[in-house]
């Protein structure tokens, strides 16, 4: 494991090392600089705090560079690596997230993230991690491995001023989440996670962390709301962001008890959401123009009462690199073998060949079981695409036909596409990761 007082020369009086526990707040005003674009953000700099602390449960300062110029006797680029665990389709898989980029624009174009990246990806498979995956500006995370591949936010605008009045008296009550609803918000919170083939679930020790540890002052803050019933009977539950986007106030859960009428409980939930954005926008003098219910590209609430929201607000994306793709299909292995095996194609025996011309991986299919192993790309090849974009088919974001349309070298062959379209469907994913 690399020794936390590891340290590199990185020539210009300037040199890479981890944190320690004096550091934690220069970087917390260095982040919330660096990441505040026209003003300081100071819930950038709060959540820094948060996840250099060594009391934070997988990240701390151990997890934690930074860049310093050591003539001038400062912070001038930094990142963070925050360990957690997702699922792919219920199988859990170790991932590494590395946030909070960031470089002093004087100090830019030197190398100093890419030095990072390879100490904290170095650390992140020395802790088993079979992924990594970040959130950022666009293409600049390509250079480093990682290829869009999941579904980030996205989902629906409402205008306040459109939000259907009260019209006789209100049939539900909002109140704040305590500990002992935990139990009811982790029971809907995993149903709704269900729905997405990748999914970050939570453990208790999580869910109280964000309900009691988490400053109101941190980005990765979520104020829950329990909906109730007159009878007090809890049906269903929400969160949202005091960091506003831009204009717009942000949703980030909504759940709702299984067989309950939408159509009758939305239209109130809409109405206590203004009234809690109008209360945060006014507390933080932030002019509010729209809910940004951030819930992904499908949502029950989406589906049910599609009249309700005025605006499509379009995905992003997750970038995932995944350092060894023979790995990851390993371990989802059970998972693909069920759908052979309910396919056309069960107890299948052969071998599917994939190149990204960089590297390859081959699938090995024995009676229906199936093995991965590295592949040095030849001309045996059954299956084409250009680097990286294989893992937008193995994550369920795009499919073949949508690789075979957009990229000119993309192919597969007749046997090839049948499996391929088997193992990897589209599917719907929006992960709501641990920060």
């Amino acid at each position: 494991m690399i020794d936390p007082s590891y340290q590199r020369d990185l020539g210009d009086d300037l040199s890479l090392r981890f944190i320690t526990p004096d550091d934690i707040e220069p970087l917390a005003q260095f982040n919330g600089r660096i990441h505040g674009r026209d003003h300081f953000n100071t819930f950038v700099a709060q959540w820094t705090r948060e996840f250099s602390a060594p009391s934070h449960p997988t990240c701390g300062p151990t997890n934690v560079t930074i860049v310093e110029d050591t003539r001038e006797r400062k912070i001038v680029s930094s990142m963070c690596l925050i360990p957690q665990t997702w699922t792919y389709a219920g199988i859990p898989i170790a991932v590494g997230r590395p946030e909070a980029v960031g470089t002093d624009p004087a100090y830019r174009r030197r190398g100093l993230v890419r030095a990072q990246f390879q100490v904290l990806h170095e650390k992140s498979q020395q802790l088993g991690h079979v992924l990594q995956v970040i959130t950022g500006i666009p293409w600049y995370y390509r250079q480093f491995g990682y290829e869009y591949a999941l579904d980030l936010d996205g989902g629906r605008l409402v205008y306040p001023s459109l939000i259907p009045k009260l019209g006789d008296v209100e049939l539900y009550n909002i109140r704040p989440m305590t500990i002992a609803d935990l139990p009811f918000a982790r029971a809907m919170f995993d149903r709704a996670a269900a729905r997405s083939v990748v999914s970050c679930p939570r453990s208790d020790q999580q869910w109280r962390r964000m309900l009691i540890d988490t400053s109101r002052e941190s980005i990765d803050y979520r104020s829950f709301q329990v909906i109730e019933a007159l009878d007090h009977y809890p049906i269903g539950y929400l969160a949202t962001a005091r960091d506003f986007w831009g204009t717009h106030f942000v949703i980030t859960e909504l759940a709702f008890v299984e067989g309950y009428d939408l159509q009758r409980v939305l239209p109130f939930t809409l109405r206590s959401l203004k009234s809690i954005a109008e209360a945060e926008a006014q507390a933080q003098s932030k002019p509010l123009e729209a809910l940004y219910f951030r819930l992904g590209s499908e949502h029950p609430a989406f589906e049910a009462a599609p009249y309700l929201f005025h605006k499509n607000r379009p995905t992003y994306g997750w970038y995932v690199r995944v350092p060894a793709v023979p790995d990851l299909i390993n371990l989802i292995a059970p998972v693909l073998e069920a759908r052979v095996e309910a396919s056309a194609l069960s107890r299948h025996t052969g071998a599917l060949k994939i190149t990204e011309h960089m590297r390859g991986v081959q699938l090995i299919f024995d009676d229906g079981h199936i093995t991965a192993e590295a592949w040095s790309p030849d001309d045996s090849d059954n299956a084409m695409f250009p680097p990286h974009t294989f893992l937008q088919l193995l994550f369920g974001h795009r499919s073949l036909a949508d690789l075979d349309y957009a990229f000119a070298d993309c192919f597969a062959d007749e046997d090839a596409a049948a499996l391929l379209n088997i193992l990897f469907p589209r599917h719907y994913s929006n992960v709501v990761p641990m920060g």
